[in-house]
């Protein structure tokens, strides 16, 4: 509900105040969705498409961002909004179909509805209650302040916050922000708008690809290629800054370059850097503190988000256009360590497993062979 209300109040608003209240209320309508729904999607899925589902998220953002970039080239911003209030009219009427997580019903006590809840998202399978609550995580109430001495509890949060740290300062949510300008600045041969569309485009094909992947080759090596290769396009793209104040490059084929070194680094980073902290956060702590590490990781994702948009004006001024591509690449290179010095592989193994990892090091045995079948 607060989505829709924040589009109306932006597709009618009478002046710019209301503007600002409607993005500020879908701001917080954001925060909330990242906290509910990365926690609803672990709880609900299995170990063998907890992956695949996990990426969702993801993708609907990049869904959203192509409907933007589309929209916003045939309409005017005001149908723009008009147009996320019939989508956020959608999400209401289809939460209302929605079971509430077993999970959930189990830590409220609710033991007949967990389990009807559980039948209805295993289909026909027959489960008992006893083996519901085993496999359920045996979720507690609440979090106490003395877990937060605990490996397994105050490890989880470093890694969420280093998590959605490099995601943030990959440049992101700078660069999309600034996609028509920037190619605008580089003097690319492609129209700037047209430019912008094609990388909404393949962020949304590579999340998809990412949600398929996730599950075969694990969470670590796709994180890992998803960084070297985010430099990689943010090398292309600075490379290309410094060859072109030097020298006068003419040419379709030069021109392209700005294009071709963006799509790299928007495919690269939807492929791990954008959907694997939404999915590893959540699977790195048990249902009782699962949303208070989420609201955590959200806060410092938003306010890592804020320092990076709005200082990147000031650092093109400070290190030139070009310049900035160099220090966000820097950051997705100390994402690539941080990746292969600290995170556990959380592919095919349950919660439970994972906490046991965080009791003995941070880094996780190796527990491929565990049994998988049949655990949320």
């Amino acid at each position: 509900m607060p989505f829709l209300l924040s589009w109306l109040m932006i597709a009618y608003a009478p002046s710019i105040i209301w503007i600002y209240a409607g993005r500020l209320l879908a701001g917080f309508s954001t925060g909330m969705c990242s906290v509910a729904v990365p926690a609803y999607i672990i709880e609900i899925a299995t170990i063998r498409v907890r992956g695949l589902l996990g990426s969702f998220f993801q993708i609907s953002f990049s869904v959203g961002v192509l409907i933007s970039m589309t929209f916003v080239m045939l309409f005017r911003w005001s149908w723009l909004a008009i147009v996320g209030a019939l989508l956020a009219t959608h999400a209401v009427l289809l939460t209302y179909f929605i079971p509430e997580s077993p999970s959930w019903l189990l830590a409220q006590g609710r033991n007949s509805e967990a389990l009807e809840s559980w039948r209805f998202l295993r289909g026909n399978a027959v489960v008992d209650s006893d083996q519901m609550k085993m496999e359920s995580e045996l979720p507690k109430k609440s979090i106490s302040i003395l877990e937060f001495r605990k490996p397994e509890l105050y490890k989880p949060i470093a890694l969420s916050i280093g998590l959605v740290f490099f995601q943030q300062f990959s440049g992101i949510s700078a660069l999309m922000s600034y996609t028509v300008e920037i190619f605008e600045r580089a003097e690319s041969s492609v129209d700037p708008s047209v430019a912008a569309a094609i990388v909404a485009v393949v962020q949304v094909i590579a999340t998809v690809i990412a949600g398929v992947l996730v599950d075969k080759v694990g969470r670590n090596v796709l994180y890992l290629l998803s960084g070297i290769f985010v430099t990689v396009g943010l090398i292309i793209l600075g490379i290309f800054g410094i060859v072109s104040e030097k020298f006068i490059l003419t040419g379709p084929v030069y021109g392209s370059i700005p294009l071709i070194g963006f799509i790299i680094f928007v495919a690269s980073f939807s492929l791990g850097y954008g959907p694997i902290p939404y999915l590893m956060t959540p699977e790195f702590v048990p249902m009782h503190s699962r949303s208070f590490v989420l609201s955590i990781a959200g806060v410092f994702s938003s306010l890592f988000l804020f320092i990076v948009t709005k200082t990147f004006d000031d650092l093109r001024y400070f290190v030139s256009d070009y310049g900035v591509y160099w220090v966000y690449g820097f950051f997705s290179i100390l994402g690539c360590l941080f990746c292969w010095l600290c995170f556990p592989e959380t592919k095919y193994k349950s919660v439970i497993q994972i906490q046991q990892s965080f009791k003995k090091n941070l880094e996780n045995p190796n527990l491929e062979g565990a049994s998988i079948n049949n655990e949320f």
